[in-house]
Parts: structure tokens; C-alpha cells; sequence
């Protein structure tokens, strides 16, 4: 009785840290490749064509398109409290007044006190840019969402 039939080999072809998406964090994986090979009494002896390739989380053991590679870690929401202790911050590291009042409120703030607590920290010293007329801090020199000079408000 003969004994035959096809098997996968897998391959490790790299390795690294990557964004595990079922992980949820950052993880070391396998790159493999896959091959099809002809089994004789379950030995492999003849490769029959490529599979593919394939990314391995070390962790979870998932197995993932090579795209996932070029996944970026979720960016996590602030509350609104981290919010409320960092708005200088926030505003310094170049976040328009605009999204910043937008995030403050989606937070649960109301509009009035997210805009007393901008004008807190800023006072009435702003930048604009001329092209999308998002306004800045003074310490900011060019638009976070398009890259040009800001301009001073004349007041």
C-alpha cells in the first residue's frame, strides 16, 4: 500500500515587533512562508508552488496578511479630566483652538466653559493660518493640517 497526498511547510523568513491587532498592544512576530509539498509515506518531497506569506503574532499565535504591518497602535482618547490638566499642553504641542474646544466638548464639557478654559491658557494672543482658518497658540509656527505659516491676529 502506497501512502501520498500534500502537506503545507512553513518557513520563518523575519521577525520583529509589530501592532497586534488581536492583541490589542505591541508584539514580537514570525514573518513565514508557506509551500505546498508532495508527501510520500507523509515525508515532503516535492515542492508543488508557494502559498504565501504570512505574519505570526509570538503571542497570541494568530496569524495575520503581511499588511498588518503597516497597522499604527489606536491612539487613545483622553478624558475629559486628562483633557482639562493638559489643554496647554495640548495647545503648545500645536492642536488648533477648534479641535481642541471640539474634543472638550465631545467630552462632555459645555461649549461656554470649554472656550473661558482656552481663553485661560491663551488669552486673546492667537495665530491663524489664511488658508483653512484654524487658530493656534502663539508658540506655533505652521498649520498642523496644511503646513503653511500661521499668521498673528491683529488685535
Amino acid at each position: 500500500m502506497i501512502i501520498f497526498g500534500t502537506t503545507a511547510r512553513r518557513k520563518t523568513i523575519g521577525s520583529g515587533q509589530f501592532y497586534c491587532p488581536h492583541c490589542q498592544t505591541q508584539r514580537s512576530y514570525e514573518r513565514k512562508q508557506a509551500k505546498r509539498y508532495f508527501t510520500l509515506y507523509f515525508i515532503p518531497l516535492i515542492p508543488m508552488g508557494d502559498l504565501g506569506e504570512f505574519i505570526e503574532c509570538q503571542t497570541c499565535h494568530m496569524a495575520f496578511s503581511v499588511d498588518v504591518l503597516k497597522l499604527k497602535p489606536s491612539v487613545k482618547k483622553l478624558s475629559l479630566a486628562e483633557m482639562m490638566n493638559r489643554v496647554k499642553g495640548l495647545l503648545d504641542d500645536g492642536m488648533p483652538v477648534e479641535y481642541l474646544i471640539r474634543d472638550l466638548t465631545a467630552a462632555g464639557l459645555d461649549r461656554e466653559v470649554a472656550l473661558q478654559t482656552v481663553n485661560t491658557h491663551l488669552g486673546e494672543a492667537r495665530k491663524h493660518c489664511p488658508d483653512c482658518g484654524l487658530t493656534y497658540s502663539p508658540a506655533i509656527a505652521t498649520c498642523t493640517e496644511c503646513g503653511k505659516p500661521l499668521e498673528s491676529n491683529a488685535k
